[in-house]
């Protein structure tokens, strides 16, 4: 198992930063081609390139030297089905870490998109600013230590993060446990 969010994050001297911890908890999916855009900020500890079954995986993005701007942006992985030996969706995580907490909170947001999502600014804005999160598949949540739940059409994803400057995020892949009443099969 990969070091643990707070082992990572206790080696990064930047004021502002996220942590993401991603623990792959499916048997049959594996997270492949981490793509990452920042509006704010720098890669740190680059997103690892598969999460597989079983696995945990740490990233974590900080703010750029020099700048009064926090640690903002987006991660996305493709969610590939070892069955159909293809990717079937994109996963989604957005996080914002401000530089001027008297002005902004950390906000975080997980969903799931079609496959072939692009992960750019368009992605990063619809997560931070769109009204209408679940009819676009995402769920966001200012940063308290909470959790947000979305749930998929074939996985959920659960997350958490905490409001402090060095910021960790908790993120888990689920295989859907229950499958909605109206269509079990008999």
């Amino acid at each position: 198992m990969a070091e643990s969010a707070e082992a990572v994050a206790a080696d990064v001297s930047s004021k502002r930063s996220v942590t993401i911890e991603i623990t792959n908890v499916t048997n049959n999916y594996c997270m492949i081609n981490p793509k990452a855009y920042l509006e704010n900020g720098e890669t740190y500890n680059p997103p690892q390139p598969t999460v597989r079954p079983l696995k945990t995986e740490v990233c974590t993005f900080t703010k750029s030297g020099g700048k009064a701007t926090g640690c903002v942006g987006v991660v996305t992985y493709d969610l590939f089905e070892r069955s159909q030996n293809d990717y079937i969706e994109t996963l989604a995580i957005m996080f914002s870490v401000p530089w001027d907490y008297n002005l902004y909170k950390n906000w975080f947001a997980v969903g799931i998109y079609k496959k072939g999502r692009n992960c750019d600014k368009d992605l990063y804005k619809e997560m931070y600013y769109e009204k209408k999160e679940k009819e676009h598949g995402f769920v966001r949540a200012e940063a308290n230590g909470s959790g947000i739940n979305y749930v998929g059409n074939y996985l959920d994803i659960k997350a958490t993060m905490c409001p402090m400057g060095r910021a960790i995020m908790k993120v888990e892949v689920w295989d859907k446990l229950f499958t909605p009443m109206g269509q079990q099969a008999y």
